[in-house]
């Protein structure tokens, strides 16, 4: 029989490759992402960027500038106040939505991702090795005698 202390180091030599690998591959999926993420934070930023400009826009803007337009609108097309007030906050509102959508989209663009490409590669070459290194040793095992020792062994 293989004697213990052999079995106990290749089984510690195994659980050393393993935690090895592990590690090396989030190390390598950890770099991967950083910089999406680092895009995720810029396309977060415009979105929030989007968000303030379409909220001070319908509340300082459209206030000022719509008052104004409604002044128009009121000896423009002989409305009352009321009514050139609702079409002058109307139109405002649209503009400001507008340019929101914009800063929207811009933020969208940036935010596009992409798989861990060269994670899964390692990840599967690693997976290969464990495998091919598997059946090495079964196939070792298989050219082992009786008594347990291997055959260059027992000349």
């Amino acid at each position: 029989m293989a004697e213990q202390s052999d079995i106990a180091e290749v089984i510690k030599s195994i659980q050393a490759d393993v935690t090895t690998i592990v590690k090396g591959e989030l190390e390598l999926a950890k770099a991967e992402l950083l910089p999406q993420a680092k895009a995720a934070g810029i396309g977060a930023g415009l979105f929030g960027g989007a968000a303030f400009l379409g909220i001070t826009g319908l509340t300082l803007l459209l206030l000022g500038l719509t008052f104004w337009l409604s002044l128009g609108f009121q000896s423009w097309f002989g409305l009352d106040l009321l009514g050139a007030l609702a079409w002058g906050f109307a139109v405002m509102a649209v503009v400001f939505f507008l340019v929101a959508g914009v800063l929207a989209l811009i933020g969208k663009s940036r935010m596009n991702f992409t798989g861990v490409e060269a994670t899964k590669a390692s990840t599967e070459a690693a997976v290969t090795a464990v495998k091919d290194a598997v059946e090495k040793g079964q196939q070792d095992v298989a050219a082992m005698s009786i008594t347990g020792r291997r055959p260059e062994l027992e000349a």
